[in-house]
């Protein structure tokens, strides 16, 4: 499934392109998301916990920032995990283009996201609303982590669970 967005961050590109390289950074910004700093051969392990009414999954993985272009300022990232309980798994490359936007930086975001398991049979909408879910929650806390001016944090430990639900 592919999934496209646009969104903007209040913040300068000379201030948002470099924590947009930050993999542990932006993996804290992402709800439910949980990563550990040390990274092995380029990969980061880390965990994710998403809530759709009364079931959660929680998926363990890795991330890697794939690909970066500084002069065109796109970023791919490939992000594979597999649910702790069950037979799901998840597979997302992520591909972020950045330019110049008033004073700010625009982002467009493509993600080709696969998904086995129980979550494939919710069916393309719900997931493109939990995905819009995620990724509204995801740039106000990515935001504050680049302006320092955020209320959402970054830092959360294991308890933090995405409510697909609430958020949709």
């Amino acid at each position: 499934m592919k999934l496209t967005d646009e969104l903007r961050i209040a913040a300068p590109m000379t201030t948002t392109w470099p924590v947009l390289l930050d993999v542990p950074t932006v993996a804290r910004a992402l709800p439910g998301a949980t990563i550990d700093d040390a990274a092995t051969q380029g990969e980061y392990r880390g965990r994710m916990k998403v809530k759709l009414g009364p079931v959660t999954a929680e998926y363990s993985g890795v991330a890697r920032l794939e690909e970066i272009d500084d002069d065109d300022h796109v970023a791919r990232f490939h992000v594979v995990g597999r649910e702790a309980r069950g037979q799901g798994t998840a597979e997302a490359t992520i591909t972020i283009s950045a330019r110049d936007d008033a004073g700010g930086t625009r982002l467009h975001v493509e993600t080709e996201l696969a998904i086995t398991g129980r979550q494939a049979q919710l069916g393309r909408g719900v997931m493109e609303e939990v995905a819009t879910g995620v990724l509204r929650e995801f740039v106000g806390r990515l935001e504050g982590a680049i302006t320092g001016n955020g209320t959402a944090d970054t830092t959360a430990g294991g308890d933090d669970v995405f409510d697909a639900g609430a958020a949709v």
